[in-house]
């Protein structure tokens, strides 16, 4: 009676097999989008800490104390860390894309209007935009 003897497992030793693509992009492609990805979640580090030094400067152009232009950078810090919960969950039901190019394409907006902004509430406003716009890209994109 003859036995049949058990056959290994395919390993990566065995004969190379055209795997289908995962991905319509080059390599090349992926490493741009992944470094433009990676570039855009940095804003949000650098929109909260490049403020510190403009705080006296924003303080006397709003005429308003330290302690009210303090007040936008704890409304963007916590604004800041529910954000990407928000939008991780609209980006499961929407899509990725869609939500990535809106919120980027607010995020520049936002940063324009705070430029123009001429007013306390407005610049405070815009400060919680610009955190919900910003905040959860590195978490949930990159």
């Amino acid at each position: 009676m003859a036995t049949k003897e058990p056959t290994a497992p395919p390993t990566s030793e065995t004969p190379n097999r055209q795997t289908p693509a995962y991905s319509v992009f080059t390599p090349v492609e992926k490493r741009i989008i992944a470094a433009l990805v990676s570039y855009a979640a940095w804003f949000s580090t650098l929109t909260s800490f490049i403020y510190y030094p403009a705080i006296r400067q924003l303080a006397q152009t709003f005429s308003v104390s330290v302690d009210e232009i303090n007040l936008t950078v704890t409304s963007y810090m916590a604004v800041a860390t529910i954000a990407p919960t928000l939008v991780g969950d609209a980006a499961d039901v929407l899509g990725r894309r869609p939500i990535y190019g809106f919120l980027l394409t607010l995020y520049i907006g936002v940063n324009v209007a705070i430029v123009l902004a001429d007013s306390y509430a407005g610049l405070l406003g815009l400060r919680v935009a610009q955190a919900l716009a910003i905040s959860g890209m590195g978490e949930n994109f990159a």
